[in-house]
């Protein structure tokens, strides 16, 4: 189903000790994919993968040739076409930052940077990128994996009707009011798993905006939570979930990333699903 949230990627000061030390919070398994070798030959820069959605970048000596320095540089979006997506936000004036080519599927997939609302979106064929993973070795969909993974990513934005209001119309993506979890005034999710913020809350006040959070959905959050203790990081905000279980806000962990945990049973609440269900 799209269109829906496929992967973060985070930029790393090293990438040795964030694959290494995300490995032991969650058990998360990062890969290199060749193909980065083969695009960028002589940038220097690291590229990982995993199949739960976080995807670290580490740059070389000359910077990164896309994004603008800041942790986040994108939130890949899967769409049922992005060249469709592309010409859209072409007519409004956005023209691509970044183009990366995928030769085993044969297509592009199209970073914009922060003019679109301060948010680097990405957009991408649905399975494209699988595609080109699957042709080195195995690779499972963000949908298709099983946890821990990625179940929601939190934007803080501006204005979130706005942003929601061309999401729809570039994107195709639908937002409805949801719980803000006590990271901000007011919010809206939907099934694509991106959260928009407004209204920040102190919770909030040393993170590298506009990630707020990424939501790791998790088969045992009660362990997890205990490792990430254990690790240093302690919960900044708990709460209560209506459909069981507890969620737990970190703040930045692992350089930087803000993490949240929540148990895989609290799946539909958390992406706002849930509550519809009630009302």
């Amino acid at each position: 189903m799209v269109p829906k949230f496929c992967r973060m990627a985070w930029l790393v000061d090293d990438m040795t000790s964030f694959t290494a030390e995300m490995g032991d919070l969650l058990g998360a398994r990062f890969r290199t994919p060749g193909l980065i070798a083969e695009l960028y030959p002589d940038a220097g820069f690291k590229v990982m993968f995993g199949e739960h959605g976080i995807e670290p970048i580490e740059p070389g000596p000359g910077g990164l040739p896309f994004g603008g320095g800041e942790r986040l540089i994108e939130i890949a979006i899967d769409v049922a076409d992005a060249e469709a997506v592309r010409a859209r936000l072409g007519d409004a004036g956005f023209e691509p930052a970044a183009i990366s080519y995928l030769p085993v599927p044969a297509v592009n997939e199209y970073l914009f940077g922060r003019d679109f609302h301060g948010i680097p979106f990405l957009a991408c064929t649905e399975g494209v990128n699988e595609a080109q993973l699957r042709s080195e070795a195995p690779f499972d969909a963000l949908a298709e994996a099983a946890p821990p993974k990625i179940g929601c990513v939190e934007l803080v934005v501006a204005d979130a009707d706005a942003l929601a209001a061309d999401l729809k119309k570039f994107y195709d993506m639908d937002f409805i009011e949801t719980d803000p979890a006590g990271l901000g005034r007011r919010a809206l999710a939907g099934s694509h798993r991106v959260k928009l913020i407004e209204g920040p809350t102190a919770l909030l006040d040393d993170l590298e905006l506009p990630l707020a959070a990424i939501d790791v959905m998790h088969g045992d959050v009660e362990s997890a939570r205990r490792g990430f203790e254990a690790a240093g990081f302690k919960v900044r905000h708990a709460r209560a979930l209506q459909s069981g279980g507890h969620a737990y806000f970190f703040g930045p962990t692992v350089q930087g990333l803000p993490i949240t945990l929540y148990p895989e049973s609290a799946d539909a609440e958390m992406i706002g699903l849930f509550e519809r269900e009630l009302a």
